[in-house]
């Protein structure tokens, strides 16, 4: 429970400094203005569908799959307008300062290393499977695996250090071969939260959704323009809700892993550097456990 305290501590300074900092608002902005361009995208084929083959069963396939792409490309999307939000919160959370207080340089927000984010988001699946084979039937080389429990660090280190997807992989070994993640992710949990926030946003969407399609506009006796409509006014339902458990989910997290990042880092350098000064608590973590570490002292 009280990491759970802490996550929901963690996510109230998020949006706080988000509230204060408008370069924090940028990518929500990004987000839902592709998010929706997507859901009108996918409605297209979906439309054709309806349109020409039907609602028979190979026309009831064709939608779910359909919507089921349609999530896949909002999920991803999340994870691109990620790498931007990453670097705004870089740019605002440094392991010396208080948050409010920016660096002197900007640097430029791009989406060009969206090809990596694309590509990270369709190997976790497969890479999940992976390592749980190899623990169940090769347990001795579970240890090469081992840099995936810190591959939340994956989104930051592409967007701030801007390294490929393999160079990102590669460092992220390195910082777990030197010891440098000192701090449990699921210390605080964020992860947990924003993923039923998730996944339970987008399941009330796609039911919501449903049950208005179905409710306007009956399978088996409405005409092509209300089914058209009706599956428009569905789509848009489901888009919607499910872009807001994205928003919450891909937000929170990469503001949790890029200050998890900056632990990490200022680790590295104290330790290159000789000088223990420069490993630093971040000050963010600092306000999200302070409570409970000055009640203990007390």
């Amino acid at each position: 429970m009280q990491r759970m305290r802490y996550a929901f501590r963690f996510i109230k300074i998020c949006f706080s400094l988000a509230i204060k900092q408008s370069r924090l608002r940028e990518p929500w902005f990004k987000l839902w203005m592709g998010g929706v361009s997507l859901v009108i995208l996918w409605f297209v084929p979906l439309g054709a569908v309806i349109i020409f083959v039907g609602l028979d069963a190979l026309g009831m396939a064709l939608i779910g799959l359909i919507c089921i792409l349609l999530l896949m490309s909002l999920l991803v999307w999340g994870e691109i307008t990620s790498l931007e939000t990453c670097k705004v919160f870089d740019d605002l959370i440094l392991v010396d300062q208080e948050p409010g207080q920016e660096k002197k340089e900007n640097r430029k927000q791009d989406f060009h290393r969206w090809q990596d984010a694309f590509l990270w988001m369709l190997s976790l699946p497969g890479l999940a499977i992976l390592r749980l084979m190899i623990r169940v039937f090769l347990p001795k080389k579970d240890d090469k695996l081992d840099w995936l429990g810190a591959s939340y660090l994956m989104l930051p280190v592409i967007s701030l250090e801007d390294r490929s997807l393999k160079d990102a992989a590669e460092r992220i070994k390195r910082l777990v071969r030197e010891h440098l993640l000192r701090f449990h992710p699921n210390l605080i949990g964020i992860k947990p939260i924003t993923g039923v926030a998730q996944w339970f946003l987008i399941l009330v969407g796609g039911l919501l959704g449903s049950w208005v399609g179905l409710t306007m506009a009956n399978p088996s006796t409405a005409g092509g323009l209300s089914r058209l409509l009706a599956a428009a006014l569905g789509i848009l339902l489901a888009g919607v809700l499910a872009l807001l458990g994205i928003f919450i989910s891909s937000f929170n997290r990469a503001c949790y892993f890029t200050t998890l990042y900056n632990y990490a880092l200022s680790a590295e350098t104290a330790r290159k550097s000789g000088d223990s000064n420069q490993d630093k608590t971040p000050a963010i973590l600092g306000q999200v456990l302070r409570k409970n570490i000055l009640s203990k002292k007390e």
